[in-house]
């Protein structure tokens, strides 16, 4: 029974999915669009544009800036190597302000 039930959740996410991921893909495209027509025309003198070219200007945008990740993470780093980078970056500025706290003792000295 709890095998059923665990299906008929995982096809209900599907479907959400199947349904919700063109519905917010499209609304983006939309909400582009109509920025776009309410802001540039009035303040760069740019021409209105189509919600055609407003989801290719979506599209393109997103391939261009986000590498054309469209689900997942993409070239995001997980937590764990974030966490490493940031050790080695906070050992790196210790080193290097210790460092010139260093020189400026020396030459304070002199």
């Amino acid at each position: 029974m709890h095998g059923s039930g665990e299906f008929k959740h995982r096809l209900g996410k599907f479907f959400l999915i199947i349904i919700f991921m063109p519905l917010f893909f499209f609304g983006l495209a939309y909400a582009v669009w109509q920025l776009w027509n309410w802001l540039l025309p009035d303040i760069f003198g740019i021409k209105q544009i189509s919600y055609w070219q407003a989801l290719g200007l979506f599209v393109l945008s997103h391939i261009l800036f986000k590498g054309g990740h469209w689900f997942g993470h993409g070239h995001h780093h997980s937590h764990r190597e974030k966490a490493h980078w940031k050790r080695r970056m906070k050992e790196k500025m210790r080193h290097k302000l210790q460092q010139k706290l260093d020189q400026i003792d020396r030459e304070l000295r002199e």
